[in-house]
């Protein structure tokens, strides 16, 4: 049977039943329903709402024109978020039967429901109920496209005669929206985090496993770098939770996964971090975390050569104007005197980092006479 959608209803409280019990009366109304058949529908509807409210923990009824056995019939489709119906308390006979969660359950109103409707269905479960039901009118002969724009109408002239109710029914569909992506996104970003552990996880294995140096460097390198994206994913959640992220933590995490990555028997870095006390805005912490990453590598890969430990220090501050001061030093080789400048390096380290650190309107100098020194001066934050 072919339907067309003709409105909804929230269910939260009991002040919602009287618009349900008016949109129903509008609605059957249009339909050219009996008064007797309008009456019918009117009483199941309200039954089905209060419900849903009472013992459903909320809901909505969503009205529907459609044709049933050649006559024209006002569906409603009414979805409650409880714990669902016991299937057997949905056959045999419930006259006498309550069921828990939802009062009386089919002993009483939804039993007297079942009688009065042409047509009804339930479908219930642990995240909720669906009740399906369809009233028809006595019209044995008709014009459908006629009866919904008719049911167009006596739904505007009611909106029109209630303009309050209206805009309440949009602000909960319009939060209904934003929950329901929010819980989406919730779930993306959880299945997000998982896939980038388990990608540094099988880094890490295929590293243990490698034989030539090459390779295991360049997984060593993948791996802080997928590490600092997982690192960074996980800070944009926290931050969206508290507004701010501890830098301390963040750098510290990222300094302990890239040790993890690249110490070896034949060659021990210490990674020193601080930056107490300093919290970030959850974007800047994200660029910061990455490009303290790449500057990390680079150390590892150049500045110990032929050396069996290191050190490397990573300082962030910032001053009462809002600028950040960010600096990696290590204790390694420097440059020599004719040594192309890293930060023009075409590598791709050394792009994202450039890149990184332009997008937040940020200066970057290198020294390169006791070790090498790299210095980053982040402009406010907008």
């Amino acid at each position: 049977m072919n339907t067309s959608v003709l409105t909804s209803v929230s269910l939260e409280e009991s002040a919602d039943i009287l618009r349900l019990r008016e949109v129903t009366m509008a609605l059957s109304e249009a339909l050219k329903f009996g008064t007797f058949e309008k009456t019918r529908a009117v009483t199941a509807v309200v039954e089905l709402g209060r419900n849903a409210i009472e013992h459903g923990n909320r809901g909505r009824a969503r009205f529907s024109y459609g044709v049933l056995r050649g006559r024209p019939a006002l569906e409603v489709s009414v979805l409650d978020h409880g714990t669902g119906i016991p299937q057997e308390r949905l056959s045999g006979d419930t006259a006498n039967r309550t069921v828990p969660g939802h009062g009386a359950g089919l002993g009483l109103g939804l039993r007297g429901v079942q009688r009065i409707a042409a047509r009804f269905d339930v479908t219930t479960g642990q995240d909720g109920t669906r009740i399906d039901v369809a009233f028809t009118s006595s019209l044995a002969s008709f014009d459908s496209k006629a009866l919904i724009a008719s049911a167009s109408d006596a739904l505007s002239r009611l909106n029109a005669s209630d303009p309050e109710a209206v805009l309440t029914e949009q602000n909960r569909e319009l939060m209904d929206s934003v929950a329901a992506h929010d819980l989406l996104m919730k779930e993306l970003h959880h299945r997000t985090g998982n896939n980038l552990a388990l990608i540094v996880a099988l880094i890490r294995m295929s590293k243990v496993q490698a034989v030539a140096d090459e390779t295991r460097q360049i997984l060593g390198e993948l791996e802080t770098r997928v590490g600092s994206l997982a690192k960074a994913h996980e800070v944009m959640q926290r931050a969206t939770n508290a507004g701010s992220v501890p830098a301390q933590e963040l750098l510290d995490d990222i300094a302990r996964n890239t040790e993890k990555a690249f110490n070896t028997s034949g060659l021990r870095v210490v990674i020193k971090v601080n930056c107490p006390s300093l919290h970030l805005d959850g974007r800047v912490a994200v660029d910061i975390g990455l490009i303290v990453g790449e500057l990390i590598t680079n150390a590892y890969k150049h500045a110990f050569t032929g050396r069996s430990a290191g050190a490397i220090a990573v300082d962030l501050s910032d001053a009462p104007n809002g600028e950040l001061f960010l600096s990696v030093q290590d204790d390694g080789v420097g440059l020599a005197d004719k040594t192309a400048r890293p930060e023009r390096s075409n590598s791709l380290g050394w792009r994202l980092i450039r890149a990184l650190t332009a997008q937040n309107h940020g200066t970057l100098t290198v020294d390169g006479l006791n070790g090498l020194a790299v210095h980053i001066r982040f402009a406010p934050s907008s």
